[in-house]
């Protein structure tokens, strides 16, 4: 039997960080799940109830650099490495008031920034500390489909649109800064998934009619992205036989950025 990786998943307890644990756990890897809920929470306990010894949760909140280093500080103590890094951390700016330029606040505009690109800088940071140790790793970074391309009425979220083209861009220098110390880095770029992020639209006749246009792979079933195609591609991202695969941006999007 191989030897585990440690694949360390931020924004665990979402629907993509589920699906992702199910697919590593899968093929018998530890997953390191990092998120904003405290450790007696139900959804950690049954979490760490159904997977057992292949997962393990530590809280943080991952737009605080002290957190950040010391949870990265613990997982390097308790499992000597890590192996595959996947930031899906981040959400909508919509509670914060992010929404078109004219509308959007300062405030509303630096809350949405950390949450999205601060909270996978800070990862990014300290993981790539360990992995130069190490001389090897691979960190998958989350961007967006809105950080390609623009999107209507229903989406027009500034802030977060220019979060995520920022990761594709910051995703991208690291894969040329680490590639000689052998460190992949890739970005998933997902379209709208179905989540506890996307209630709105998954609630909302006119948006999902849009979606069936934007997303034509799933046209007359009325529904979002499923959570396990991302899942599936952080795991052909991390395979060590993905080796020659490093700085691009996968979008997986049912078709939305093909248009």
């Amino acid at each position: 039997m191989k030897t585990p990786r440690i694949i360390v998943i931020t924004g665990a307890l979402g629907g993509i960080g589920l699906a992702s644990t199910e697919v590593f756990t899968r093929d018998h890897d530890i997953v390191v799940g990092i998120d904003i809920k405290d450790k007696n929470d139900n959804l950690v306990l049954e979490t760490q109830n159904k997977y057992g010894k292949l997962f393990s949760y530590y809280p943080a909140d991952c737009t605080q650099e002290d957190q950040v280093k010391s949870v990265i500080e613990s997982i390097v103590s308790d499992y000597g490495k890590i192996d595959v890094l996947f930031n899906i951390i981040g959400g909508s700016g919509r509670r914060f008031g992010d929404g078109p330029i004219h509308t959007v606040s300062l405030e509303a505009y630096h809350q949405t920034l950390n949450l999205n690109l601060t909270s996978q800088f800070l990862l990014s940071k300290y993981v790539v500390i360990q992995m130069l140790k190490q001389n090897y790793g691979n960190i998958i970074n989350t961007g967006s489909v809105l950080g390609m391309v623009g999107g209507n009425e229903m989406f027009s979220t500034v802030t977060y649109a220019a979060s995520k083209a920022a990761i594709i861009g910051m995703s991208r220098s690291m894969a040329m800064a680490y590639a000689k110390n052998n460190i992949r880095v890739n970005v998933i770029s997902p379209g709208l998934i179905e989540s506890n992020m996307t209630q709105r639209a998954q609630n909302n006749d006119e948006i999902i009619a849009y979606i069936d246009e934007k997303q034509p792979i799933y046209y007359g079933r009325h529904r979002l992205g499923n959570p396990m195609s991302i899942a599936l591609a952080a795991r052909f991202l991390a395979d060590s036989e993905a080796d020659f695969v490093t700085g691009i941006n996968l979008p997986v999007d049912g078709g939305w950025t093909a248009q």
